[in-house]
C-alpha cells in the first residue's frame, strides 16, 4: 500500500493534469460534497483505492439532469462508483412528517441539490454518460436497499435498488476490501461473481447452500412477509455469520454474499492514510458536516445493539472491529500537528463508543446464535463488556502533548456502561463537556421491547451514577435524554406516560425524533405491515397522532384522556 500524494483527490481536469494523469481508473460519484476525511465514506474509499495504485477522481453532487457533465474527468478505465452519500437521500431531504428539510449538512452553499433516490438517479445519469463502463453501487443507501424494502416517501414496497438500476454490482457493508477486489478483477478482465460484500442480479437461481427470502411479488401482495424477510436477515447478521441470500424478481434473482470481514490491522491501515481533513479547495463555503468531525477519531465499526429502528447493523454488521490503541494515538498525534488545531479532540468513538474493544468468549456460540441483538433483552454473557480498554485509550490519548480537552460525543450505551461503574465515573469527571447525550428512547416497557432497548430503570440508574460522579469533583453535569415519538405500537396512553415521567422530573427534552421507517429495519417492516415481530396486529399512530406524541414529549401540549380503543392508521 503506497501513501497518497498530499493533494485532494481530483475533481477537475486541471488537477488531473497537475498529477500527470491522462485518464482515471476509477470515478467516484457522491451525493455529498467532498471533504477529505476518514469519517467520510467516499473519501475513505477513494484514498484506499489510490493507495493501491489506482488513479481515482471524484464528482460530488453532480448535475444529474445533464449526464454529459459527468464526463468532465473523462471515461474511467475500470468502473464508476456511485454513492448517495453518508445519509439515505430520502432521510436527508425530508423530515419524519415528510416536510422538505431546509438545509443539507453535507452540502456547501451553492451546490447542486441532492435528488430523492439519489443512488438510482445518479446511476441513470452515469449509464447515459458511460454506456460501456461498469457501474458499482455503494454507500448506506445502496446497502440498506439491497433487498425489497418499504419506501416511506411513496408509502409502498419497492424493489431492490439493484433491480431498479440494473447496475453491474452493489457493495454493502464495509466497502474498502470489496472495492479493492472489484478493481483488481476488472483490471484483469475477471468475473465479478462471488465477491464478499456484494450483490448481483442473475437470471438463473444459483446452486449451493443459501437462504431464500420471500420473493418481491409475494411481499408486495402480502406485506406481512416483510416481517419474515427482516427476521431472516437479522438472525444472520451476527458477529460471525456467513450467509448467502437470494430474492426472486421477475427479472431474475438478487444474490447477496456475506459482508467482507476486515481485521483490526486493515482498519488501522485505512485510517492511517494521510487525509488532509479539509473540504476540497474548490468550495467557496464550508461543508457543515465536516466541521464537527474534523477533530474526531473513529475507533471502531459495527454495533451489537440490534435496535429495531436502526439500520446500522444492516450496514456495518453486529461484529465490533476495533482499531489498535497505537493506531488511534498516532492519528491524534497527527491532528495535533495541524496548524489550526486548538487542543480539543471532539470525539473518539463509533456507532456505540463504549463497545470499543469488546470481545467474544466463544466464537462457536456466535456462529450458531439466533439472537437479533447482543444487548437485548439482556447483554449476552458471551460478550466481555468490561470497557476498561476503551477507558485506558481515552486516558492515554488525553495525556498526549498538545491535548487540552478530550470528549466522548458518540453514543454511549447506558446499559453497557452499568457493567463498569469506574467507566461511568471517569466519563463524568474527565470526558464530558457538561452535557452527555444518552438515548433511553422511551419509557413504555412495551414500546421499549419493540425497540429492543432496556427498561427506563437502567437509564435512571445510569443517570444517578453519572451525576453523583460529577458532583464528587464539583462539576455541573447534565444527562440529555433522546426520545423517539410515534413508534409502532406506541399508543396515546404510552405517550402520556412518558410525558408524565418527564413532568415528574421537571425536565424538558431538547431532542425528540418522530419515528422514521428506515429501509431494512424491523421497525419499518412493523410499520408497513401493521404487525409486530410475532405477527400480531399492531397499533400504528396516524400522522396527526405522531405529531401530537412529539409535542407531548416536548412539553408543548398537555396530557389528555386517551381513546380507550385507539385508532389504526388508514
Amino acid at each position: 500500500m503506497r501513501a497518497p500524494s498530499p493533494l485532494h483527490l481530483p475533481m477537475w481536469p486541471e488537477e488531473m493534469k497537475q498529477r500527470g494523469w491522462s485518464s482515471l481508473d476509477i470515478l467516484l460519484i457522491s451525493g455529498d460534497d467532498y471533504f477529505d476525511s476518514p469519517t467520510h465514506g467516499i473519501a475513505l474509499i477513494g484514498r484506499v483505492l489510490e493507495s493501491a495504485g489506482y488513479r481515482v477522481g471524484i464528482i460530488a453532487r453532480p448535475d444529474w439532469k445533464n449526464p454529459s457533465s459527468l464526463l468532465r474527468l473523462g471515461v474511467p478505465n475500470l468502473f464508476v462508483g456511485i454513492s448517495a452519500g453518508a445519509v439515505d437521500s430520502t432521510l436527508n431531504n425530508y423530515t419524519a412528517d415528510l416536510a422538505p428539510r431546509k438545509e443539507d449538512a453535507y452540502a456547501a452553499k451553492g451546490s447542486n441539490p441532492r435528488p430523492n433516490f439519489a443512488t438510482a438517479v445518479y446511476c441513470g445519469a452515469a449509464k447515459s454518460a458511460f454506456s460501456n463502463t461498469p457501474i458499482v453501487l455503494g454507500g448506506v443507501e445502496a446497502s440498506t436497499r439491497r433487498f425489497a424494502y418499504f419506501d416511506y416517501l411513496g408509502k409502498k414496497i419497492r424493489r431492490s435498488v439493484l433491480v431498479d438500476t440494473r447496475a453491474d454490482i452493489l457493495v454493502h457493508g464495509n466497502g474498502e476490501l470489496t472495492a479493492l477486489e472489484i478493481a483488481r478483477r476488472l483490471s484483469q478482465n475477471k468475473t465479478l461473481e462471488d465477491i464478499p460484500g456484494t450483490a448481483l442480479l442473475s437470471k438463473d437461481k444459483p446452486n449451493g447452500e443459501l437462504c431464500e427470502l420471500p420473493g418481491f411479488d409475494e411481499i408486495q401482495s402480502d406485506p406481512s412477509l416483510l416481517i419474515r424477510q427482516t427476521s431472516l436477515l437479522e438472525r444472520n447478521l451476527g458477529p460471525f455469520k456467513q450467509t448467502t441470500f437470494i430474492q426472486r424478481y421477475q427479472e431474475g434473482y438478487v444474490i447477496t454474499h456475506s459482508p467482507s470481514v476486515q481485521t483490526s490491522d486493515q482498519l488501522d491501515r485505512f485510517h492511517e492514510l494521510p487525509f488532509l481533513r479539509t473540504p476540497h479547495p474548490s468550495y467557496q463555503n464550508d461543508i457543515p458536516a465536516s466541521v464537527p468531525v474534523r477533530w474526531s477519531v473513529i475507533a471502531q465499526r459495527g454495533c451489537p445493539g440490534g435496535c429495531s429502528f436502526c439500520a446500522l447493523a444492516y450496514h456495518q454488521g453486529r461484529r465490533v472491529i476495533s482499531r489498535s490503541e497505537n493506531s488511534i494515538l498516532k492519528e491524534i498525534e497527527q491532528l495535533t500537528r495541524q496548524p489550526d488545531f486548538n487542543g480539543t479532540i471532539t470525539d473518539i468513538g463509533g456507532p456505540t463508543a463504549n463497545a470499543y474493544g469488546i470481545e467474544y468468549r466463544d466464537r462457536n456460540r456466535c456462529e450458531n446464535c439466533k439472537r437479533t441483538s447482543c444487548f437485548f433483552p439482556s447483554i449476552c454473557d458471551n460478550l466481555k463488556p468490561d470497557q476498561n480498554r476503551y477507558l485506558q485509550l481515552l486516558k492515554t490519548a488525553k495525556a498526549l502533548p498538545g491535548i487540552k480537552h478530550l470528549f466522548v460525543a458518540s453514543g454511549i450505551r447506558h446499559d453497557l456502561a452499568l457493567k463498569n461503574r469506574r467507566f461511568i465515573e471517569s466519563i463524568a469527571q474527565e470526558f464530558t463537556g457538561g452535557h452527555l447525550k444518552v438515548a433511553p428512547e422511551h419509557t413504555s416497557p412495551l414500546v421499549l421491547k419493540r425497540m429492543r432497548k432496556p427498561g427506563i430503570e437502567s437509564f435512571e440508574q445510569f443517570e444517578e451514577l453519572f451525576l453523583n460522579a460529577g458532583r464528587k469533583v464539583r462539576k455541573e453535569q447534565y444527562v440529555v435524554p433522546y426520545f423517539i415519538s410515534g413508534f409502532p405500537g406506541c399508543t396515546e396512553k404510552a405517550a402520556n406516560d412518558s410525558s408524565r415521567w418527564l413532568q415528574k422530573r421537571n425536565q424538558r427534552l431538547q431532542q425528540v425524533q418522530n419515528f422514521i421507517p428506515l429501509p431494512g429495519t424491523m421497525a419499518a417492516a412493523m410499520y408497513a405491515s401493521e404487525l409486530d415481530e410475532a405477527g400480531e396486529p399492531l397499533y400504528i399512530p396516524t400522522p396527526k397522532e405522531r405529531r401530537r406524541q412529539k409535542e407531548l414529549l416536548l412539553g408543548k401540549v398537555k396530557n389528555r384522556k386517551p381513546n380507550r380503543h385507539g385508532r389504526r392508521r388508514t
